[in-house]
């Protein structure tokens, strides 16, 4: 019986193309794919880590504060602490259980930072104190800012 082997031939073409080639080029492909491609994935992923790495954290941003604002909803005393030191319910001033912490609202026209209780405020929607237009995100207000709201700093 006589069989005809047609890989054996196709794959003696594709050899002496291989060969043909890499004389041609001068040093083999698989040497320079070897070393190329390790470096181009290498550097493609430096490139990445490095436009990740500068963007800043938007939500870490937003909660990193200095300083715990708080409001009370009875007397309306604004008042702030160390960032280390938290007081409870109970208003230092009334002492009625009615003190809420309060969080700032930025205001995408002006940049102007509306600090408002966190909840329990009985306003429906936050807008703007100096322009009152609709406000942007929300951030805990620093120690700066809660003065310029005009916070009384309470010692533990």
């Amino acid at each position: 019986m006589l069989t005809l082997n047609l890989i054996r031939p196709l794959s003696n073409v594709a050899a002496n193309r291989e060969r043909f080639e890499l004389r041609q080029h001068g040093w083999p492909q698989r040497i320079l794919r070897f070393i190329l491609d390790p470096l181009l994935l290498t550097g493609m992923l430096a490139l990445g880590l490095m436009v990740a790495g500068c963007k800043k954290d938007a939500a870490r941003e937003a909660s990193d504060s200095d300083a715990n604002g708080y409001l009370c909803l009875k007397c309306s005393a604004r008042l702030y602490t160390d960032r280390s030191v938290f007081i409870g319910p109970k208003c230092p001033k009334c002492q009625q259980d009615t003190l809420m912490e309060v969080v700032g609202y930025t205001c995408p026209k002006d940049g102007h930072l509306t600090i408002r209780a966190r909840e329990g405020d009985r306003q429906a929607a936050p807008v703007c104190e100096s322009c009152q237009g609709p406000l942007g995100g929300m951030r805990l207000p620093r120690e700066k800012d809660l003065k310029a709201w005009g916070a009384a700093k309470i010692s533990s």
